[in-house]
């Protein structure tokens, strides 16, 4: 099971990739920490807890953080192709030229 899990943060070369490590520790403690900073709230400083505030902040804050990470995983994948395609392609172009000399 552990190795699955290991697979998210792979990127398409099979390497970690720190964007995907970093992403995930930081949705994680946004999940473990917020309800904490609330329940502090709530319990130590006597303060009423807003059920709908809650329920609106909450889910979209965990989906901006989780659409970040994405969005900057998927930007790097998408440069990282091209730098790909680019150099197969000066490849390709070296060797046509050195061809017809």
């Amino acid at each position: 099971m552990i190795g699955n899990l290991s697979s998210i943060f792979r990127g398409s070369g099979g390497d970690f990739e720190v964007n995907r490590f970093v992403g995930g520790v930081g949705v994680l403690a946004y999940i473990l920490t917020v309800p904490s900073i609330v329940a502090f709230e709530v319990i130590v400083r006597h303060r009423e807890f807003d059920l709908v505030a809650f329920c609106a902040a909450y889910p979209t804050g965990l989906g901006v953080a989780i659409g970040a990470i994405a969005g900057a995983v998927a930007i790097k994948d998408r440069q990282v192709a091209k730098a790909k395609t680019e150099t197969a392609a000066a490849a390709t172009a070296q060797a046509d030229a050195e061809g017809r000399t």
